[in-house]
């Protein structure tokens, strides 16, 4: 049995809506895309969509949107995609890491407030592996020091947060649907707020900068950042399943967590008042990650490591941040790893993968 990380939900309804989409004739960006904006901002709890090429993109036109510049110093966290960080070099800002807190993987708030300074422009918290960042306290602080929160949900459609969904509690959210998200589109993103002066302003720089009034005339610098019908089509068929791949998630999580409950390890979980989605399966072990891993790879269950610490990445290196200042994450980075929790497991393969991971780690 193989059990790889993400395997994508790609049916007879994806199929269709990509094959009437491209009947119409129009396949870049228009009223599917528009149709697609309007599902994910009403499923969200938000006013606003702009529908992006990726989940990077996203964060590149919020950022750029809420005028983070060269200088500007933008707090996140040290432990996630590296996409999440690459977007505030690409405005010649410098990402400052605030540790995180162990029970969540996220951004810890009450480090945030250490690292303010009077260069700071934004905060941008990860709801990591899909379980919501503590926000309030974030948007507290960003209050009070008149600064934007843009909230990376890349990892958490459908996650709440105090009752709220992931993507409506900063100024700013961006998602991702890559094709391993909760949803995908093959590739794509969006970016949501309540904001219509952000929003329009993240239209305009989506598209070259170009005048919606007066076509070819540039008030900006923009991007070609846009995400086609035939994509969003994909999307659309995908929002109908998402609650469902929400349930079969959680179930996944409950199941193998109740098998791997008697080893000595951390494994995900949810805090009270979030509502996890769980976009993988992650474990931090105490010792011996290399040999637990080569098992499961030699038994065809997939694994990757617990994200990058991105300031140990060759491009940040020279920004004289210390991995040592964030031991959470350091620690978190060098004894984690994440196998599957895809919605799409059967019983047999959630039985398989629980057997095994049980072999690996208590063998190990």
């Amino acid at each position: 049995m193989k059990i790889s990380i993400a395997k994508p939900d790609l049916g007879n309804d994806e199929i269709n809506a990509v094959v009437e989409t491209m009947k119409t004739g129009w396949i870049t960006q228009g009223q599917k895309a528009e149709e697609f904006e309007e599902t994910v901002a009403d499923y969200c709890g938000v006013k606003y969509a702009v529908a992006t090429s990726s989940g990077t993109s996203a964060l590149h036109l919020a950022l750029t949107s809420i005028g983070v510049n060269s200088g500007d110093e933008v707090i996140t966290t040290p432990l996630s995609c590296v996409s999440t960080s690459n977007p505030i070099l690409y405005l010649h800002a410098k990402p400052v890491f605030a540790d995180i807190a162990p029970s969540n993987l996220n951004v810890d708030p009450a480090i945030i407030k250490n690292k303010l300074t009077k260069k700071t422009k934004a905060i941008l918290p990860v709801h990591t592996f899909g379980h919501p960042a503590d926000m309030n306290p974030i948007m507290e602080t960003a209050d009070e020091n008149s600064i934007k929160v843009v909230e990376d949900a890349a990892h958490a459609l459908g996650a709440r947060y105090k009752g709220k969904r992931a993507g409506s509690l900063g100024h700013v959210a961006c998602l991702s649907f890559y094709g391993d998200k909760i949803i995908t589109t093959a590739e794509g993103g969006m970016a949501l707020t309540n904001d219509k002066e952000l929003a329009q302003k993240m239209r305009l720089l989506r598209c070259h900068g170009m005048s919606k009034q007066r076509k070819f005339f540039h008030p900006l610098l923009g991007y070609n950042y846009k995400m086609s019908d035939i994509h969003a089509a994909i999307g659309i068929a995908q929002m109908k399943k998402l609650d469902k791949y929400i349930q079969n998630r959680r179930r996944n999580v409950e199941y193998l967590n109740k098998q791997l409950s008697d080893l000595e390890m951390q494994l995900p979980g949810e805090q009270k008042h979030i509502l996890n989605v769980f976009y993988v399966y992650h474990i931090i072990v105490k010792h011996r990650k290399e040999k637990a891993v080569a098992h499961l790879e030699k038994a065809g269950i997939e694994t990757r490591p617990l994200l990058s610490l991105i300031p140990k990445q060759p491009p940040y290196r020279t920004l004289g941040h210390d991995t040592n200042d964030y031991p959470v994450a350091k620690n978190a980075h060098e004894k984690g790893f994440y196998v599957s929790n895809s919605p799409l497991l059967t019983d047999d393969e959630l039985e398989y993968l629980a057997s095994t991971l049980k072999t690996a780690l208590s063998k190990h």
